[in-house]
């Protein structure tokens, strides 16, 4: 169940971004391997299956109550039924309008067809070996599935506090899970749907990816006082709020600037056939100018304008000369590295984050 999903549950997952003709494309003719998976409640059977599931569940639980406390009125009993059938809908119809709006929003903005589902759940694509870019983590079910699943070891979240509450995600709850289960858990926030937003933190992901990828954390970075080692290398998990926009914009500049893509075409054109999503192009291209070929004050790397991810900033960043940062010698990656890890050290990403993951024994262990 964890390579294959239904034909009906993938064309639901694209949405409107899915056509017919994509099922005889072969990946492999490409050099490339498709692994998109969704770990919602009709991953594992099909969507029929699992209805019926829940309404066997639904019809079992209803007998077991009337049965276990068969004295009540059946008044009180219809009565209490119609004020849960009542919340139900109305927190369906909530959740369906910040959908549309939601939707409506993205398509005007990064003018594609690409919709976000939160009700199929987890939905997320491998890109490279331990690469995962996905939609947004909103529950602590969701670290136990990926963990189990994938063996995810950071998460890097690019959604802002007002996206978070937008959809009504606790995350100290999915935070405190993650140290549980002895995952790294950084947030690098970007203005949803905003080129300038992703020109400005671009940088700054992609050292937080290569750190995650390379198990590069230092030992304890002054924050929990251990004197553990760094974590080994493992699964990195991506996401923004439906892993549309943000998250794989950070994974394309990564893979660009630290994979062997020359060309940031080829780059993009990899992800975006394993996942279908429009990351805006341009602001990665920009990016690659602001480290390659942009002056430098004081030896330090310029900063965009944007890096401090204020909605209401307003100022515009110069535009790049045509064909600036479509393509890179291996020198010129290596200006960048330099640029991005002296700007961005380990310290600097780790700053202001959730302690680093500690197995639930030696927090144990420590309080007593």
């Amino acid at each position: 169940h964890r390579h294959t999903t239904s034909t009906c549950h993938r064309r639901h997952m694209h949405g409107p971004s899915f056509h017919p003709s994509q099922r005889s494309i072969s990946p492999s003719s490409f050099g490339l391997s498709r692994r998109s998976r969704g770990l919602g409640p009709s991953s594992r059977h099909s969507r029929v299956s699992c209805q019926a599931f829940s309404w066997r569940s639904l019809f079992l639980g209803a007998s077991s109550s009337s049965s276990s406390s068969s004295s009540s009125s059946p008044k009180a009993a219809s009565a209490e039924a119609e004020e849960t059938s009542s919340a139900s809908k109305e927190k369906w119809a909530r959740e369906e309008a910040a959908r549309e709006q939601y939707n409506a929003t993205m398509k005007a903005a990064m003018s594609n067809p690409y919709e976000y589902q939160p009700e199929i759940g987890l939905y997320y694509t491998e890109i490279t070996p331990g690469m995962l870019v996905g939609t947004q983590i909103k529950s602590p079910e969701d670290v136990d599935r990926l963990v189990d699943f994938e063996g995810m070891t950071s998460v890097i979240n690019m959604q802002q506090d007002k996206d978070v509450e937008y959809w009504g995600v606790d995350l100290k709850p999915v935070i405190q899970r993650c140290k549980e289960r002895g995952v790294q858990y950084i947030r690098v926030p970007a203005v949803d749907f905003s080129g300038d937003s992703l020109r400005g933190v671009s940088a700054k992901a992609a050292a937080a990816l290569e750190y995650c990828m390379r198990g590069d954390f230092e030992t304890s970075d002054g924050q929990d006082g251990s004197d553990a080692g760094p974590p080994p290398p493992g699964t990195c998990y991506c996401h923004c709020t439906a892993g549309l926009g943000r998250s794989p914009g950070a994974v394309i500049a990564w893979m660009y600037w630290f994979g062997d893509f020359s060309r940031l075409d080829d780059a993009y054109d990899f992800l975006t056939f394993k996942r279908p999503c429009g990351p805006k192009k341009e602001a990665i291209r920009a990016a690659t100018w602001d480290l390659l070929g942009r002056p430098m004050e004081n030896g330090e790397p310029w900063r965009p304008s944007h890096d401090n991810n204020d909605d209401n900033n307003s100022q515009e960043d110069p535009t790049p000369p045509p064909n600036a940062g479509v393509e890179l010698t291996e020198e010129e990656k290596q200006v960048i590295r330099d640029a991005i890890f002296k700007k961005y050290p380990v310290s600097s990403i780790m700053a202001g984050q959730p302690p680093r993951a500690w197995n639930v024994f030696f927090d144990w262990l420590r309080g007593r």
